[in-house]
């Protein structure tokens, strides 16, 4: 039992140790290639960090769930892509060997990518039926794992040429489409598990759902110039790759695992605030520089007036919001804060204290549900 707890830790210090290994090489010696500045290769490896982490943390302290060794292996699947081209480069070796283990780390990365969804969060799928899926994922792996070190690539002396080589190409680049299907059926497992999981797993899929939802967003919306390039751009992928096993970690440790509600309210209602003021502020300033320009010939005071008009509904715009998304998104919370404005108003009209306690303890159970409790009145005798 000691060794199973201390395997993980092991496993997680040789991935770290890779990618630090990685940052210090490239800081050594950057690959023209890779097009990337002094602080962009340390940040870019450091969204890697949290998978090891993460994993040694899930199987130390539930070593029988085979779900936190699977972020272990992706751990060290993510660490062998990220090191192989700086250590082939450095340390001279042979041509095409930064090909062949780039190429095991990223099928390593695609093929446990699934089971991280399939199995997320108890450790097996949702239904037996799935078992064949998680075999046919395996044996793709498996087969390009096998595959990788023979496909067509300019740095790679082992490939097989002509037409043989264009056909193993192809079957390669099919397995890895459907591999990347698997993926998406795997998120539709999810969906499913969610609708007959009780109160505790449907959290931990939500904080789960959560994170893969602001990842594909930054993924997406990045190439799409939306988000800052250069070192923000950077900075903010690594993030973006974090923002997974930190809430899988929440999740399987179910560290203030109800806490996902309130995140998520805050989430959306802020977002939706954000784009609501940005297209009211441009909507004022074109119809003020409409409106004004003739008369002050500059867009100076339309620019004033527009940023003063949406400094002045900020406060009533996010209070209207947020109570219109906790009503969906944190109803605890919502029906809580209107039980205490319930409770307060009684209290205004009553004055017998047996009626104020029995309100103050249905108050309280409908709001904190603690397992006991007590009211304490203080005797009239006492000051």
């Amino acid at each position: 039992m000691r060794l199973r707890r201390a395997a993980p830790w092991v496993l997680c210090a040789v991935s770290l140790g890779m990618l630090a290994l990685s940052i210090a090489l490239r800081l050594r010696d950057p690959d023209p290639a890779e097009d990337l500045t002094g602080l962009e290769a340390i940040i870019e490896p450091l969204g890697f960090v949290g998978i090891p982490v993460v994993g040694a943390l899930i199987a130390s302290r539930l070593p029988g769930n085979p779900y936190g060794w699977v972020w272990c292996a992706l751990g060290l699947a993510a660490s062998l892509a990220e090191a192989s081209g700086p250590l082939a480069r450095v340390l001279g070796w042979p041509v095409g060997t930064a090909w062949v283990l780039g190429g095991w780390g990223f099928v390593g990365l695609l093929g446990l990518s699934f089971f991280v969804i399939l199995l997320f969060p108890t450790g097996a799928p949702p239904r037996h039926c799935w078992r064949w899926l998680a075999r046919v994922d395996a044996a793709g792996a498996l087969a390009l794992f096998l595959l990788v070190p023979f496909v067509y690539d300019v740095s790679n002396p082992w490939a097989v040429q002509g037409d043989a080589g264009r056909k193993l190409t192809g079957a390669v680049v099919a397995t890895v489409y459907v591999m990347f299907f698997f993926i998406v059926v795997a998120t539709i497992s999810l969906v499913l598990r969610f609708r007959r999981a009780g109160p505790v797993e449907r959290q931990q899929l939500t904080w789960f759902m959560y994170a893969a939802v602001l990842n594909g967003l930054i993924i997406v919306l990045g190439p799409l110039g939306l988000f800052p390039g250069g070192l923000a751009g950077t900075a903010l992928n690594s993030v973006g790759f974090l923002l997974l096993p930190v809430a899988v970690g929440a999740a399987m440790l179910r560290y203030r695992l109800f806490e996902i509600d309130r995140i998520v309210s805050r989430t959306v209602s802020y977002g939706l605030l954000t784009g609501c003021l940005v297209a009211l502020y441009l909507v004022l300033v074109t119809l003020l520089r409409t409106l004004l320009e003739p008369l002050t010939g500059s867009s100076t005071v339309a620019v004033a007036g527009s940023t003063l008009a949406v400094a002045a509904v900020f406060n009533p715009a996010r209070r209207r919001l947020q109570e219109l998304v906790d009503r969906r998104f944190d109803r605890a919370h919502y029906d809580a804060g209107r039980a205490v404005e319930a409770f307060a108003g009684r209290l205004r009209e009553q004055v017998d204290l047996d009626e104020i306690a029995t309100g103050l303890r249905a108050t309280v159970g409908a709001t904190v549900a603690p397992d006991r409790m007590a009211v304490w009145l203080r005797p009239a005798d006492r000051s």
